[in-house]
């Protein structure tokens, strides 16, 4: 029986060995964290250096994701590609190794308009049984995901195989015009770290997708904002919000603090991130992400209670 994909599904962030290898222990580390502090699933998404792993490394991910999902939650693995035959290659694996649901990013290396985006999705979602999620990476897209295809293929597929974490700025009315645009059917999860989840639950929302070294701090932020907690969920939203703008300047920005986080915490073994390009951690900004981070993880403990 297919799961129901909803609630917080943190991304599992790419842990390499010394030598660059995939770090299966610290990938099982980090599921093993997520499912302790009560998130409901996790996800290989973007932010897990997707696009920097091999195809042999893609297809071992899904299998090992799979795995550490049986019998405690959700699993979601993102298998979009430059070509709908590529994605739907990955996208069968994955549903064969027994993933719960997909994460289907559009191509990005042409901007493609409403008939080819409707094409790509719709080749991929018929390839499979299981649930998709559309995604729309704003770092990514040649030109926004626009509203009517994601309508369209709600409309032609259901609710129950067609879920979406729309990124397109500004995050918020996109939100409001997807839901009004399926008379309110449209099954979805804000995917900015949190930075916009105080605004995009109130215009419905069935879960966030933030990443591993945030999971705890966003579980109890979701489960205060579902308890109608909105004094409570500030202390914690405004917050998290200044700590996305120092991390979302960049994938590599990002991946240089999140994984420090968690070499911190002792959750993987190095800070390790792929190349060509990696971004140097100056000194000022992590004391500051540090205090920030560190006073969050007390608040959500004093809030979880």
């Amino acid at each position: 029986m297919t799961k129901e994909i909803r609630g917080v599904l943190p991304v599992v962030l790419m842990p390499y060995t010394e030598n660059g290898a995939l770090d299966e222990d610290d990938f099982l580390a980090q599921t093993d964290h997520m499912f302790e502090v009560g998130s409901d699933g996790f996800v290989v998404g973007q932010m897990s250096e997707l696009l920097r792993l091999t195809h042999g490394e893609r297809l071992r991910v899904a299998e090992i994701s799979a795995k550490a999902a049986e019998g405690r939650g959700i699993s979601v693995m993102s298998t979009g590609a430059e070509t709908a035959e590529a994605a739907i290659e990955y996208s069968r694996h994955a549903q064969e190794c027994g993933v719960d649901a997909l994460l289907v990013m559009h191509p990005t290396t042409l901007p493609l308009g409403d008939e080819e985006m409707t094409d790509y999705y719709s080749r991929v979602i018929e390839s499979v049984e299981i649930p998709v999620i559309i995604h729309h990476a704003k770092s990514l897209a040649k030109q926004p995901l626009s509203i009517a295809v994601q309508a369209r293929l709600l409309e032609e597929y259901g609710e129950e195989r067609v879920l979406y974490k729309p990124e397109a700025q500004p995050t918020p009315p996109r939100v409001s015009q997807l839901r009004d645009a399926t008379g309110g059917r449209a099954r979805i999860f804000e995917g900015d770290g949190g930075m916009m989840l105080l605004d995009c639950h109130r215009r419905g929302l069935v879960g966030t997708i933030p990443a591993t070294e945030i999971a705890e701090i966003v579980v109890v932020l979701w489960r205060l904002l579902e308890e109608g907690r909105r004094d409570d969920a500030e202390r914690i939203g405004h917050p998290l919000s200044y700590l996305m703008c120092h991390m979302m300047n960049s994938t590599d920005y990002y991946l240089s603090i999140a994984k420090r986080f968690l070499k911190e915490r002792g959750i993987v073994k190095n800070t390790l991130v792929r190349g060509p390009s990696r971004h140097v951690l100056d000194d000022e900004t992590w004391t500051e992400v540090h205090r920030t981070y560190e006073n969050l993880l007390a608040l959500s403990k004093e809030l979880s209670r």
